[in-house]
C-alpha cells in the first residue's frame, strides 16, 4: 500500500473572512476619524406568505430596477465623500450588476472599487486608486 504524498495547500480566505477583516479595518479608520459611517449590506430576500420579497430595489439611471448589484460595504469618509466596496475573494469576479453599481457611484462623484483585502481598501480610500480595483 502506497500512501499519498503530503502536500501543503495555501489557505484561501473566504469572502466572509475578508469582509470581517475589512470591517475591522474600517472600524479602526472610524476611530481615527477618517470614516464617518459605513454599512454592511446583505442582498437577497426571503419568503413571506409564499411570496419572495427582495431586501432592496436598486434604481440606477437608465437601467431597470434591480434586486441585486449593490456593493457589500458602503459609507462616508470625513469630508462627505461616499464610498462603495465590493469584496471578492481571489479568483472571483464582480457580476455585471455589481460593476454597474460601482460605475454609477463613480459617475456620481463617489469612490467605488472591487477589493480583496483591507490593504486594497486602504489604497482605494486613502491612497492612489489603481485601475485594477475597478474590475
Amino acid at each position: 500500500m502506497v500512501a499519498n504524498p503530503f502536500k501543503l495547500k495555501s489557505i484561501k480566505a473566504s469572502e466572509s473572512d475578508l469582509q470581517a477583516q475589512i470591517i475591522e479595518y474600517l472600524r479602526f479608520e472610524q476611530n481615527r476619524g477618517r470614516v464617518v459611517w459605513f454599512c454592511r449590506n446583505n442582498s437577497g430576500g426571503m419568503f413571506k406568505a409564499k411570496q419572495f420579497l427582495w431586501f432592496y430595489r436598486l434604481f440606477l439611471r437608465q437601467k431597470e430596477p434591480a434586486a441585486k448589484g449593490k456593493a457589500d460595504l458602503d459609507g462616508q469618509l470625513l469630508g462627505g465623500r461616499y464610498f462603495a466596496l465590493e469584496v471578492k475573494a481571489d479568483g472571483e469576479k464582480a457580476s455585471p450588476e455589481q460593476l454597474a453599481f460601482l460605475q454609477a457611484v463613480r459617475d456620481g462623484g463617489g469612490i467605488s472599487a472591487v477589493v480583496r483585502s483591507f490593504g486594497d481598501v486602504q489604497s482605494v480610500l486613502f491612497g492612489e486608486l489603481d485601475k485594477k480595483f475597478l474590475e
